[in-house]
């Protein structure tokens, strides 16, 4: 019982949805998670540093003040839509370069929606194939010989 608890509290810990939202202040809390998105000399000054082509940078903030972000990055958004991941690399991006910030927030009602049927459907799986098994569960082995 114990470890099916387990299992459960990991899928949850590991299926969360999120939803990024503009800034409330301009200096956000360090350890937040944030998605930089770039102007046009933004994206072109720094394509020696995170690469060519880049609409945002997303990872979690280490430090923040009023001239730079500075980000241990987990993944950069291209122009055409292609996501990159990254490894959390630390790049800083002065914020000249900025469009926009958002942080990422938990998405309370969808995580619930989503781990409710995670739950309903393995309960029902569980409940279907209880019973089923190689020999039925009313015979005691093969048939006496006659």
């Amino acid at each position: 019982m114990t470890r099916s608890v387990c299992v459960l509290l990991a899928m949850w810990c590991a299926t969360a949805c999120y939803y990024y939202e503009p800034l409330a202040t301009p200096q956000p809390a360090p350890g937040s998670y944030v998605s930089a998105t770039l102007n046009d000399p933004g994206t072109d000054t720094l394509s020696r540093t995170i690469g060519p082509d880049v609409r945002s940078i997303r990872g979690r903030l280490l430090t923040s003040d009023p001239d730079a972000l500075r980000l241990s990055v987990t993944g950069v958004t291209l122009h055409h839509g292609e996501n990159v991941t990254w490894k959390g690399e630390v790049v800083t991006v002065n914020r000249v370069y900025l469009a926009g910030v958002e942080q990422r927030h938990l998405a309370r009602g969808r995580t619930a929606i989503f781990v409710g049927a995670t739950l309903a459907a393995l309960l029902t799986t569980y409940k279907v194939f209880q019973g089923v098994g190689i020999i039925p569960s009313g015979s005691g082995g093969p048939p006496p010989p006659k």
